[in-house]
């Protein structure tokens, strides 16, 4: 007889995550790098500059997050299916669509900053640099977007090492290179941004190298790039991933522009609470990332009894790590808030919304698990739908519904919100399961 619980799934997926996560705890440290860089050069507006014009990028470059995942799904489901050809031309296409949207990127980007500071009215001084910074780093856009798409592809392949090596390596060039160009020969906040964009490119010369080595010394024979629907394909797969994003991001920045209504404390509050919730869904996404592999290519090969075996490892994985920053963050928010700031009144704000965080953080998990397991199987179009229904009857509906007068007023909606977007997605999770299983090669258990 074999045995119901097996480790092996868990370890499997555990050994695809750590790398990943790694990675992730490691990205909001080279804003923080940053900061402190500009945080020593002679005018305290450059600061301003460096982390106004980032956050602004972040939201900017961050609605197309969807190269990533759209890649890492199908790569995945052609390692899967033993056809690394195909995963081959996956990556080629993708890196063209990055290059163009990318490319779109730069010129759109370019006509938007004048009426962008006009409509934010920065300071006098802060405002030629803001403009510089922003104008430099839109240069990086067709590097960024083909930089997450590479990273993509070395996910779906369940190359997680490699993809923390080379995110530790941009990283680490990254500092280094504004640390040179800003500090020692004095460029300020324009150094900040060029060495960014120099280590983007670089990033994408040292992945680009990395994959054809993959290819070379793995003798694959690729007679084209080109492969019939592939183009209707990426859009079919990611379209629906760039509308979700949109309707994410729209949460976000309405849930701090209604927090900053209330007052500068408020606001404050809520941003050192996002700060953790950010840090933690750092960690979690790690699980989520390996879930993406590990779904994908048990499609690929047909295998139900993986795809099952990785839906339970994921659950119990990503359940048991939330509950494990839950507890810490309990035992030293406090501390951890006092870290962040001086403000005491801000700190009180911040404790007094603990227990919402706890709530939103162990509902966001199962959404963060299901989340890769669909973008795995490349079931984009019902995270677009689930992202739709959280945003417009929970975080919309409830805000309607319940107010806007207080932070635990934007708490309880930004709780419904999770709820909802999870339980969307596992009310579509048989069905799904099912497919799968119609789709899935018979196996006999043995005994």
């Amino acid at each position: 007889m074999r045995p119901h619980f097996r480790l092996e799934p868990v370890t499997r997926l555990w050994r695809l995550a750590w790398p990943l996560i790694i990675a992730n705890i490691f990205t909001p440290l080279l804003g923080l790098a940053d900061a402190a860089i500009a945080g020593h050069l002679d005018q305290a507006y450059y600061l301003a500059t460096v982390t106004v014009g980032a956050e602004l990028l972040v939201i900017f470059f961050g609605t197309f997050s969807f190269l990533r995942m759209g890649t890492t799904g199908l790569v995945a489901q052609a390692v899967g299916a033993n056809d690394q050809a195909h995963s081959f031309r996956i990556v080629a296409n993708a890196v063209f669509l990055a290059l163009g949207v990318g490319s779109i990127l730069l010129l759109a980007g370019a006509l938007a900053i004048d009426p962008l500071l006009h409509y934010a009215k920065p300071t006098m001084e802060m405002n030629e640099p803001l403009r510089e910074y922003l104008e430099v780093r839109l240069w990086g856009a067709p590097a960024n977007l083909t930089l997450i798409t590479l990273t993509g592809w070395f996910i779906g392949q369940g190359l997680t090492r490699v993809a923390l090596y080379l995110s530790l390596g941009i990283n680490v060039l990254n500092i280094l290179l504004n640390y040179l160009l800003a500090i020692e020969l004095q460029l300020n906040s324009f150094g900040i941004a060029l060495g960014t964009v120099i280590a983007e490119y670089m990033g994408v010369i040292i992945a680009g190298c990395m994959l054809w080595r993959k290819f070379t010394v793995g003798s694959i024979v690729i007679d084209s790039i080109r492969a019939p629907g592939l183009w209707l394909q990426l859009v079919k797969v990611n379209t629906p991933l760039m509308l979700r994003t949109i309707f994410l991001h729209s949460v976000f920045v309405t849930l701090s522009v209604f927090a900053a209504r209330l007052g500068v404390q408020e606001a404050a509050a809520i941003g050192l609470v996002l700060v953790l919730l950010a840090t933690a869904a750092y960690a979690l996404d790690g699980f989520a990332y390996a879930s993406e592999i590990e779904a994908g290519q048990s499609l690929g090969e047909k295998q139900f009894r993986r795809f099952t075996d990785s839906l339970w490892a994921g659950a119990a994985l990503s359940i048991a790590s939330a509950a494990i920053i839950v507890l810490f963050v309990k035992l030293f928010h406090n501390q951890l808030f006092q870290t962040l700031t001086d403000f005491r009144d801000v700190v009180t704000e911040a404790n007094a919304l603990m227990t919402w965080f706890t709530w939103i953080l162990l509902a966001l998990c199962w959404s963060y698990w299901l989340d890769g397991v669909f973008i795995g199987l490349t079931k984009t179009l019902d995270m677009c739908i689930a992202m739709f229904l959280a945003t417009t009857c929970g975080w919309v509906g409830s805000l309607w519904y319940i107010g806007t007068d207080s932070l635990d007023q934007l708490m309880a909606a930004f709780l419904i919100f999770a709820v909802i977007r999870s339980i969307s997605l596992g009310f579509r999770l048989p069905a799904v399961v099912e497919e799968i299983r119609n789709l899935s090669i018979p196996t006999h258990p043995r005994s």
